[in-house]
């Protein structure tokens, strides 16, 4: 298979996998990975601070979710222990980058993952903002038979870093 096949596969796969948390709260036309991914490269296009890399940021944005097409989209009610998923979202993106010859994808990852820098920390934010702003507007247009705000506003705000004041400003917001 050659690499554009591997690219045109990997985005039909991205824009087809439904994001397991919406999937499991019954909300009605739930986006996918793909549509969460275009949703934090915006929201990083948007919100990044000056003094970061923005670069490197948009880059994370984009690859942050990409294991997923591989090892699914674990959430913590999956029942998988942290390091099972780790372990398996690890094969994954070192699959990834063979496929599709962006060596680049693995140190990226695992930035991101270890929030080794403070664009990893800020993406990581976004990720957790992008789904608290889903979870706002599905409850706004009545996409699920429950509220899932509060739910998804509880868990972001408890594992949020908030080392960026604009992004405090939007959770104070959304939470008063």
């Amino acid at each position: 298979m050659s690499n554009l096949e591997n690219v045109i596969n990997l985005l039909g796969k991205l824009k087809d996998l439904k994001r397991s948390g919406w999937l499991r709260k019954g909300v009605s036309r739930s986006e996918s990975v793909a549509d969460h991914t275009f949703g934090v490269a915006f929201l990083t296009l948007l919100l990044a601070p000056a003094d970061l890399d923005k670069e490197k940021c948009l880059k994370m944005a984009v690859l942050h979710d990409i294991q997923e097409v591989l090892a699914g989209d674990i959430t913590p009610f999956d029942g998988v222990c942290p390091e099972a998923k780790a372990q398996k979202e690890k094969a994954a993106v070192l699959q990834l980058a063979q496929e599709l010859e962006f060596p680049d994808l693995v140190s990226l990852f695992e930035e991101y993952e270890a929030k080794e820098s403070r664009e990893a920390r800020f993406v990581k934010d976004i990720d957790r903002l992008e789904a608290v702003l889903q979870a706002k507007y599905y409850d706004d247009n009545n996409r699920s038979s429950e509220k899932v705000f509060p739910e998804f506003y509880e868990y972001a705000l408890v594992h949020t870093n908030r080392e960026q004041a604009i992004i405090s400003e939007i959770f104070s917001k959304l939470g008063g």
